[in-house]
């Protein structure tokens, strides 16, 4: 193919309106009408499609505050401003937040001076009251795209939040997760490898009954294990996920605003699915309001913006990663 970038729209997935950006080493494929989700990230050079994607579950516009869990279909979805259902100053939120189910404006962009296409998607939220707006860039010859991101406030009321990232990826290779942080918290859900929802370690791993357990590798299916845990503390902005061949995926985000990387895996025991999720946020845990209690999570005031960039990279060649950068570059020792 050409060394520019190649757009395709007018097109469908499962009857839900596509963008696809594709150039030399990766192709991604969006959903503006299903949340913005990001449905496809797929790396020329391997073969491998690193999003998550139900074998069951196609992806569908749904109904405004429906059950996320039986719905999703996996991708990279943005959750605001809540995960779990709950009331925020004084409005019921949906479950996983109003962000995701919506249909999102969107328009293509002429490619910029350096050939690189950009998608812009925006969407007012019903119950909070909130602009969101986000955009998609690949450039030519990158093996990354840039999303940036932002919410601003339309209403009258200071709104208690979270803003989380979901990516999902595919873990029916084994492959390692790498996160910098210092400090993570299991939650109650699920049966973890090791510990017990409450239990406070040091990332990356869980001492139980004398035994260490390393939480960095993820499981086969008949593992019997599901575990969601935070990750606190994080020394830099960045999440990673590397296959036993050295190839992998990596996420560039703004520590400053998502000071926590949530990780919900299931290995065969949730709903019999093979996924890891790692999840940035701007705070924890689930809930909102014992979030605020804690001081671990925070209040958009009215009006108030907040504006990301985050950068989602392919690499290969590495046995473990060590640092992921906003310029798509990737570090780690050799595999």
């Amino acid at each position: 193919m050409t060394a520019g970038v190649q757009v395709s729209t007018g097109w469908q997935v499962d009857g839900t309106d596509a963008v696809r950006l594709r150039n030399r080493h990766l192709s991604v494929v969006i959903l503006p009408s299903l949340g913005a989700k990001i449905w496809e990230v797929l790396d020329h050079r391997t073969g491998r499609q690193v999003l998550w994607q139900h074998p069951a579950v196609r992806p569908a516009r749904v109904p405004f505050g429906a059950t996320f869990d039986d719905v999703f279909a996996g991708g990279w979805d943005e959750l605001f401003p809540n995960d779990v259902p709950e009331v925020l100053a004084g409005e019921p939120m949906p479950d996983h937040g109003e962000a995701w189910s919506l249909a999102w404006e969107h328009v293509v962009e002429d490619p910029a001076t350096d050939g690189s296409v950009t998608v812009r998607m925006r969407v007012r939220t019903p119950v909070s009251s909130c602009l969101l707006e986000k955009s998609v860039t690949l450039a030519p010859g990158a093996r990354h795209l840039v999303v940036r991101s932002s919410v601003t406030s339309m209403s009258r009321r200071d709104l208690p939040f979270l803003w989380k990232q979901h990516l999902a990826l595919d873990v029916a290779d084994a492959a390692r997760i790498d996160l910098p942080g210092r400090e993570a918290l299991i939650e109650d859900f699920g049966t973890p490898r090791a510990g017990s929802a409450g239990t406070r370690f040091d990332w990356p791993s869980v001492v139980a009954d004398g035994v260490e357990h390393d939480m960095r590798p993820t499981l086969p299916p008949d593992s019997g294990v599901c575990e969601f845990y935070y990750v606190t503390g994080l020394d830099d902005g960045w999440c990673a996920l590397t296959y036993g061949d050295g190839s992998g995926v990596g996420l560039a985000f703004d520590r400053d605003l998502y000071p926590s990387c949530w990780v919900f895996a299931s290995y065969g025991a949730w709903r019999d699915l093979q996924v890891a999720v790692l999840e940035p946020c701007t705070g924890y845990p689930v809930s909102v309001n014992d979030g605020l209690e804690a001081g671990t999570h925070r209040v958009l005031p009215a009006g108030a913006s907040l504006t990301t960039s985050m950068t989602l990279a392919l690499f290969d060649g590495l046995s473990t990663v060590t640092r992921v950068g906003h310029d798509g570059s990737v570090e780690g020792p050799a595999a």
